[in-house]
């Protein structure tokens, strides 16, 4: 991606989420809690750890993970969600966070300083996600770890590619989701090997993962997404489960919601 495409697209990111700022913390911070325990479990976090989460948005690792290390660096290139992650902290009485306005392609950290590099649902927004790796392998020291959680889609060419699509239809920042041998390749070029991997198949409402990106009924972006995703239902060729719910009873008229499934990554590497 050239200079001044990343540029771009790390605009589209900084905008965003800053207009979905309140839906989306809301969402991460109290529902994938779950998804920071997996991780630290996988990452087996001590309580004398330093810890850096990229692109933390509104503390989604970060703040669970302070609660069980010495001491997390929350970085990220949206100023409202840092400004979240910094009250939700304060409220809850964590004084062991940092943070930083930052690119997680190239992070203000010096090389082999911290136990811990952590990010979550990040590497289909960041322009090269493959940097990102290398640059979480290049801050954790020679026995540290790299935990990571993200989006998967299938190894077939047409399905995973269709699977993107409908992602972009909901979120224009969302650049690519990579199948599990992707992410292999570019851990081990970055001097990694797993020590630990799951997949979660974790069940959503097709309204509220909507409502998460910013959309509702009746906008475009609603509309054509769930256009591509009915499209999916007979072969669910691009992976995300999805089916009918049933009616709403206080609005009978009105379509069903759909119940879909994102299939999400977690794995722990650690320094070849």
């Amino acid at each position: 991606m050239t200079t001044t495409n990343e540029q771009r697209q790390k605009d589209l990111i900084r905008d965003r989420f800053t207009q979905t700022v309140d839906a989306f913390a809301d969402y991460a911070v109290s529902y994938r809690a779950q998804f920071a325990d997996s991780l630290s479990r996988l990452v087996s976090a001590k309580p004398s750890d330093r810890a850096v989460d990229l692109a933390s948005g509104p503390g989604t690792l970060a703040l669970q993970f302070a609660r069980k290390v010495r001491w997390v660096h929350a970085v990220d290139l949206t100023p409202a969600m840092l400004a979240r992650a910094r009250r939700t902290a304060e409220s809850e009485g964590l004084g062991n966070l940092s943070f930083t306005l930052g690119d997680a392609q190239s992070l203000p950290i010096a090389t082999g300083s911290l136990d811990l590099a952590v990010t979550s649902y990040s590497l289909h927004h960041v322009p090269d996600p493959a940097r990102m790796i290398r640059e979480m392998a290049r801050v954790v020291k020679s026995d540290g770890r790299v935990g990571i959680i993200d989006i998967v889609v299938p190894e077939d060419l047409a399905r995973a590619e269709l699977a993107n699509r409908i992602e972009i239809a909901r979120d224009p920042s969302h650049t690519r989701s990579l199948p599990r041998s992707d992410f292999e390749k570019m851990l081990a070029a970055a001097g990694l090997r797993i020590l630990e991997s799951e997949i979660h198949e974790l069940p959503r409402s097709f309204d509220h993962w909507m409502h998460v990106a910013g959309w509702h009924r009746g906008d475009p972006a609603y509309i054509e997404t769930r256009r591509l995703m009915e499209s999916t239902m007979p072969d669910d060729r691009a992976g995300f489960h999805p089916k009918f719910a049933g009616a709403n009873p206080d609005a009978p008229d009105e379509a069903p919601d759909i119940n879909m499934v994102n299939t999400g990554l977690f794995l722990a590497a650690g320094k070849a």
